[in-house]
């Protein structure tokens, strides 16, 4: 469900919600940043809301994370422990995984490896059958 899908336009932003088995992906597109990332934080909400269980956020398609999107990751981040929920991180590009670098923030919060996120998905799919 894209929020908004201007994909041809590099300054566009936009959110697509994956399932997969019983893992949510949300992936944002784009800027995350103060004009963004609320349309980020409603997604997480609402696939919460909705009985997600595991939620990851897919940060890959993110061209720029300004502190408003370190806000919005270190709060869906403290969400899914107070709540109940699992969270997870695929981290973006270079230049975004270096915001969480530089704050300190990238060892505390869950970014999964390839292997990790492997599992996490095999995992669902066992509990599944």
């Amino acid at each position: 469900m894209p929020v908004n899908s201007q994909a041809a336009d590099p300054s566009a932003f936009g959110v697509v919600v994956r399932t997969e088995h019983d893992v949510v992906r949300v992936c944002p597109f784009g800027a995350v940043d103060i004009d963004t990332a609320g349309q980020v934080r409603e997604q997480i909400e609402h696939v919460t809301a909705s009985g997600a269980r595991r939620v990851v956020l897919d940060l890959y398609g993110v061209t720029f994370l300004d502190s408003s999107g370190l806000h919005l990751v270190l709060d869906a981040d403290a969400a899914s422990r107070a709540q109940g929920w699992e969270f997870g991180l695929i981290g973006g590009p270079a230049h975004v995984q270096r915001v969480f670098d530089l704050t300190g923030a990238r060892a505390r919060l869950p970014f999964l490896t390839a292997s990790e996120l492997a599992a996490l998905l095999t995992a669902a799919c066992e509990t599944a059958a």
